[in-house]
């Protein structure tokens, strides 16, 4: 710790110097309070992720799972997939309506390959 010394000198009219005083001062150490840290980076990234969390899990739960969208999926593309042979037939049948309408030749039997698929 450091001491400071302080030296008075009283000077007479002349300036010459009459008395010296010395005072030796110790500096008052003001200690600072220990200030308890609060949660800081650490716990706020827990949080952050729990809240994340939680909401992909809510999320999931109004939407249904994964299984459940992926069959819907395949619904869908089933669907479409009995369209478009069911469009692709139609097309086929105007097409032979309208050659058989500008030609006399006699109307050829539907095959079984012509047939649409049966619906599911």
């Amino acid at each position: 710790m450091a001491v400071i010394r302080e030296t008075r000198v009283t000077p007479d009219a002349e300036g010459d110097v009459v008395e010296r005083n010395t005072v030796t001062e110790r500096p008052v150490v003001i200690e600072r309070p220990v200030v308890k840290k609060k949660g800081g980076f650490g716990w706020g990234m827990i949080l952050g992720v729990l809240i994340v969390a939680g909401a992909i899990v809510a999320y999931a739960y109004n939407q249904g799972s994964f299984q459940t969208a992926g069959a819907r999926a395949d619904q869908a593309t089933q669907t479409a997939q009995v369209e478009a042979s069911q469009t692709a037939d139609n097309a086929r049948q105007a097409v032979n309506n309208a050659t058989e309408d500008n030609s006399s030749a006699p109307a050829q039997p539907q095959t079984e390959s012509d047939t649409p698929p049966p619906q599911q």
